[in-house]
Parts: C-alpha cells; sequence; structure tokens
C-alpha cells in the first residue's frame, strides 16, 4: 500500500508535469508578423475589400477633416477624408485598422452656425 507522503509526492510530479506540458506547448493562433500571406490578401473587386486593412504597412497618408472641429462634436466622431486611398474615417476607424498618428495640424479657424471650428489635417502611418 502507498503511503500518503508517497502519494503526495506523486500527486505534486504529475500536477507539475501536467504544469509544464501546458506552458511548453505552443498554440497557433494565426498571427503572421510580416503580414497576410498571399493566399490571405483580399482582391480588390472582393465586396469585403478594406483598403485601410489592406494596406501595406509602413504606408504613409496624409487626411483632412471633412467638417470643421468645432466644440459641437469630438474630434474622433468627425469624418476624415483620405484622398490616397479614396477613403472616409473617423480617428477611431484609422486606429482600428492599424493606422497611428504622426502629425495633427489645426488650421485657421472658421465661423459657421455661430460657433468657431478648425479644419484639422492628420498625417498617419499603418503600422499593424
Amino acid at each position: 500500500m502507498i503511503s500518503i507522503s508517497a502519494f503526495r509526492t506523486l500527486l505534486l510530479a504529475t500536477a507539475v508535469s501536467f504544469l509544464l506540458t501546458a506552458c511548453s506547448t505552443t498554440h497557433y493562433t494565426g498571427d503572421n508578423i510580416s503580414g497576410p500571406t498571399p493566399t490571405h490578401q483580399r482582391d480588390a473587386s472582393d465586396p469585403t475589400h478594406d483598403p485601410l486593412i489592406d494596406a501595406p504597412a509602413r504606408a504613409l497618408m496624409t487626411c483632412t477633416s471633412e467638417a470643421p472641429v468645432t466644440v459641437l462634436q469630438r474630434v474622433n466622431e468627425i469624418p476624415f477624408a483620405c484622398h490616397d486611398l479614396g477613403v472616409s474615417a473617423t480617428l477611431n476607424e484609422l486606429r482600428d485598422a492599424g493606422w497611428r498618428i504622426l502629425r495633427l495640424d489645426i488650421g485657421e479657424d472658421i465661423e459657421s452656425d455661430s460657433h468657431v471650428g478648425f479644419p484639422v489635417t492628420v498625417q498617419v502611418r499603418k503600422l499593424l
């Protein structure tokens, strides 16, 4: 018959072996650091094609606000026209697609509807 201390040692050794096995097993998540493989790239004629997501890494683009930024709206609610890709997107949509702001320029103030607004231009780079 196995003594209690031997049983505890055996139980501890089994738990440690399960832990080490779980920690050392690689789990493939499908991530590819260098970007999508050619078989996973989208075709431009595909209706699910998204130019913001499919843009090449390190691409640089300038976008301008479609309306002046005023106190009536937050800057992340304003759509920006990105003529390089032919899209219109908010700052949140740009961020979610892997773009990061490099520069934000605020233009001369414009008065409309008794509110002062500013045209905003952002320069963004595709990082993810």
